[in-house]
């Protein structure tokens, strides 16, 4: 008996079996949403792919929307009387050169993995600190203020809860399913690969940034090429919030 041979799954296939299971870790979807921008040269997706893997530390891209958290300030301090941890304070509470540039909000600037590694490690009703920019410089200027009083400040803090960062993962996830509901929808009936012009009128249907120097909002027509060819992407810049 000659068994029929077993369809070979498309990266397309991979990321909308993953999309719609929520145990598929985020970064092997996104490596599937890479090779399709390949196939399609879809330089915006590919980017945005990248991007979302590798974080966005050290780039020129502004960090999307989704990755800007509200977080509380917190300070733990110490005097002969008492030791106090985790007190929220305000901006207003900072020296003043910091009041400028510090706000109750955090950017999460990593990868995917290292998101769902930290939400996983991350014990349940605890929260996530991460330190203020110059929070050294800060407690010691701060320390000296209320020298007098004997008080000592010993960490500064940005507090965010587990389920922010499972937000971040969840936004990815969704602009994922959209993307792939968006192609599907597009491709003919029993196709299984999607033309490059599918895929870039797919990647205009999903809320992406991709920067280069000068950050931009995938809002307006993408223009395409072949592999091997160029293209002219135009597009709207992000407004100013």
């Amino acid at each position: 008996m000659i068994w029929p041979r077993r369809r070979e799954l498309q990266p397309l296939d991979r990321l909308e079996q993953g999309v719609l299971d929520d145990t598929t870790q985020l970064a092997g979807l996104l490596r599937h949403a890479l090779i399709i921008g390949g196939h399609a040269s879809s330089q915006p997706l590919r980017q945005w792919a990248l991007y979302e893997l590798n974080g966005y530390a050290n780039i020129d891209a502004q960090i999307p929307e989704y990755r800007r958290l509200p977080a509380p300030i917190r300070m733990d301090s110490l005097s002969p009387a008492w030791q106090r941890r985790g007190e929220a304070i305000s901006v207003r509470h900072l020296p003043d050169v910091a009041r400028d540039v510090i706000k109750e909000e955090v950017s999460i600037p990593w990868g995917v993995g290292h998101i769902e590694n930290l939400i996983a490690r991350t014990p349940p009703g605890e929260a996530l600190k991460l330190a203020l920019p110059g929070a050294a410089e800060l407690r010691t200027l701060m320390s000296a203020q209320y020298r007098q009083q004997g008080i000592s400040i010993e960490a500064l803090y940005w507090s965010i809860d587990a389920s922010a960062l499972h937000g971040v993962v969840d936004q990815v996830r969704t602009r994922l399913t959209q993307f792939v509901a968006e192609l599907r929808s597009a491709m003919p009936a029993g196709a299984r690969v999607p033309s490059p012009e599918q895929v870039h009128r797919a990647v205009q249907s999903i809320s992406i940034v991709t920067g280069d120097n000068s950050p931009v909002t995938i809002t307006a027509p993408v223009a395409y090429a072949e592999s091997g060819g160029t293209a002219d992407a135009r597009a709207t810049p992000e407004p100013k919030t």
